[in-house]
């Protein structure tokens, strides 16, 4: 059975874990990662696998929660400034897919 995509399914959300490089594998058009649910205590590097139907313009929000100063780093797949974050502060990112990778679409917000 066939996937059923945004905006007509759910967006995919995908989990980080604290630290250390992340392999995310992208098969929807929206996908929420949540790098707030398990805090980073250390750098991340986010690498995506893309799925080949993944559509241009497809969107990617990235939540990110630091103990301190700890960075994520948009590593394969993606393009952008690494964010560095303040401690216990949550930063979210929004990406859009240009056919090759995921590109940083606007400044990260800090929203609390």
């Amino acid at each position: 059975m066939a996937k059923v995509k945004w905006p007509f399914g759910e967006a995919t959300t995908l989990t980080l874990s604290a630290t250390g490089n992340q392999a995310l594998t992208i098969d929807n058009d929206f996908t929420i990662v949540d790098g707030v649910t398990t805090e980073a205590t250390g750098n991340r590097t986010l690498n995506l696998t893309i799925d080949s139907e993944v559509g241009v313009g497809a969107m990617m929000l990235i939540k990110a929660k630091t103990n301190g100063t700890e960075t994520t780093i948009f590593g394969t797949g993606m393009a952008g400034a690494t964010l560095t974050g303040a401690a216990g502060k949550t930063k979210n990112i929004f990406c859009v897919y240009d056919g090759t990778s995921f590109k940083e679409a606007a400044t990260p917000v800090q929203i609390d």
